[in-house]
């Protein structure tokens, strides 16, 4: 969203990688465990096997990447990473803040329906902290925060700058190629930290997504 307005639109095929996200978002909706997969019910797997709401969340926010991606190769050229990372972590808390704040009156008047009181007469009561209480339960929990700080420091700060630091001398096209390599290091993550093996499925659906992304930027 920031860098949407601030360039007009770079020349790079960023239909034909978008098109490349999408389908990675197919494939990696569809990957699961070997045990979590033993786990579900017929129900489930006939639920999890159709596009619901969820599939569509997952193809907008591939959409959403690949614009950010080719966005940031013209952006990054124009400022430093230390601003569009400011820029972009200020956007991302009024946001985050926006949705915090409109689930907290959602917890808080359904609270108020079911106690059939008003919610003025909820806050007074003192009672409100127990329907709010679900949106932080895991605040007085030492590895939350330890992962959370982890997930801000790792992936949220120095993995932008890194990207956008890269991406001023590398076209939108190599960028992508390059982040379609995340699949193959969240497989070799998963098979050294949490044990999994990816099926032959799995992997050759990764296959594809970085043949696919090579081919779009010849």
């Amino acid at each position: 969203l920031f860098g949407l307005g601030l360039i007009p639109p770079s020349h790079s095929p960023a239909t034909t990688d978008a098109a490349v996200d999408l389908a990675s978002a197919f494939t990696d909706d569809a990957i699961a465990s070997s045990s979590q997969r033993a786990l579900m019910t017929a129900s489930e797997v006939a639920t999890t096997s159709s596009l619901n709401q969820g599939d569509f969340m997952i193809l907008a926010g591939a959409l959403s990447w690949s614009t950010y991606i080719f966005r940031t190769s013209s952006v990054a050229k124009s400022y430093s990473e230390l601003d569009l990372q400011f820029s972009k972590n200020v956007l991302l808390a009024v946001m985050y803040f926006g949705w915090f704040l409109t689930t907290a009156v959602t917890s808080l008047l359904a609270a108020a329906a079911s106690a059939s009181t008003s919610l003025p007469s909820l806050l007074a009561s003192g009672t409100w902290m127990e329907a709010l209480a679900p949106l932080w339960s895991g605040w007085a929990s030492l590895p939350v925060w330890v992962l959370l700080a982890y997930s801000a420091v790792g992936p949220g700060a120095v993995a932008d700058l890194l990207q956008q630091s890269g991406q001023k001398e590398v076209s939108a096209s190599e960028s992508n190629i390059i982040l379609c390599f995340e699949s193959l290091f969240a497989a070799v993550c998963a098979f050294v930290f949490l044990g999994e093996v990816s099926s032959a499925k799995e992997m050759t659906g990764g296959l594809f997504i970085v043949m696919a992304a090579i081919l779009a930027s010849k």
